[in-house]
Order: C-alpha cells, then structure tokens, then sequence
C-alpha cells in the first residue's frame, strides 16, 4: 500500500541547461524547494515500493491524473494502490472534485477499480492539513509537486528499479537530481530526462556513480 501528493498548475515549455558541480568541487547541498515538502507522501510512496516498479508508477500516475484534473485539491486527495485496485481518501474544498477524482484515477492506464471516500471538507473544521498550509503560492508549489511527478514517471518508464535510487526535487522549475546511480550512462540520462521533460527551466546534477 502506498501514499502520495503532489500538485499541478500551468507548465511553461522551456529548454534546460545542467548546472552540474565542477570537477573536483563539492557541490553544495540545495534547499528544498515547496514542492519537497508539498510531495512528502509522494517521495514516502517512492521509498516504500522498491520491489515493484509498477505499483510506483500506478501511483504517480494517478497523482498526475489528479492534480491536472483537481489543480489544488488534488493535493488533499490520498492515494492506496494495490494490484490495479485504487482507494482515494481525503477531504476536499470543491464539491465537484468528489466526483472528478474518481473519473481522473479511473481514466489512468492500469487501473482495474477505485473506490472513494473523498469527502467535501467541512468548513468549520480547524486548520487546514499540514499539506495544505506548507504551501506559500499555491499554483506555484502545485506546478513544482506536478513537474516532480512528471520527472518520476518517466524515470520509472526508462531507468526501471534503478529510477528508486534518484530524488527529484522541483522548485521554481529548477530540478535538482541527487542520489546514487550505478554507471555514468544511466546518470547521463536520468539528466537528460528531465531536461526533456515539459516545464523545466533548469536542472543541477548532483547524481553520483557508485558501482
């Protein structure tokens, strides 16, 4: 069983440049940006499903569906996976999204069910989730959480289980990568899959090779 969260605003297309550390210097570790913290569930789902590539991938996959479909509230909306089979949970601002959230995680290759107790929030509870309150500009923090799970689906579709061993962190458009990978060739293009990917403005390598 696995969590995740993450979010969507509008992408701007652009092409990337690596900012990687010079030889020899020691590259200096990056703060995180909203969207660490927006995907806390999400890197938690990453962590837990090593032994299944494609329950990952299930699960950012609906994510995606999720925030492109909902924008903020699919940032409220819990995800469990297991054998195809979806449970959504949390609660959310637009009545709307109740529905809409089922329809997205159900139009998402390889969903076989999902069954939902998303519920309207109700106006009178306390605070908003933690989730929720982290995010300093919501469409911004949205955009990053939603590139970062643009980046991890496409890292699970070419790199496989090795794809566990890259953080991806988005903040402002800039994606830093850190980790370890175990050749020169898949770090080259664990890059160069973010760079590719539609909304990124610049990407750091910080990816080791340990063999």
């Amino acid at each position: 069983m696995t969590r995740a969260a993450a979010g969507c605003a509008a992408l701007v297309v652009a092409l990337a440049v690596a900012c990687a550390p010079a030889a020899g210097d020691v590259a200096p570790t990056p703060s995180p940006g909203p969207a660490a913290r927006v995907g806390r569930a999400i890197d938690h789902a990453w962590d837990q499903a090593t032994d299944s590539v494609g329950e990952a991938l299930l699960v950012v996959r609906v994510r995606v569906a999720l925030l492109d479909r909902l924008k903020e509230d699919g940032l409220r909306v819990s995800i469990a996976t297991h054998d195809g089979a979806v449970e959504l949970s949390g609660a959310v601002k637009n009545r709307s999204s109740v529905e809409l959230a089922t329809r997205a995680a159900a139009s998402v290759k390889g969903v076989r069910s999902v069954r939902s107790r998303v519920t309207v929030a109700d106006g009178t509870q306390g605070p908003e989730p933690p989730v929720a309150r982290v995010v300093g500009s919501v469409e911004r923090s949205v955009g990053d959480a939603l590139l970062e799970a643009r980046i991890k689906t496409r890292l699970l579709e070419q790199l496989g289980k090795v794809a566990f061993k890259v953080d991806v962190d988005a903040a402002d458009g800039v994606v830093t990568l850190s980790g370890a990978v175990p050749d020169a060739a898949r770090k080259r293009l664990a890059a160069g899959i973010a760079r590719s990917t539609s909304g990124v403005q610049d990407v750091r390598d910080l990816l080791t090779v340990k063999e």
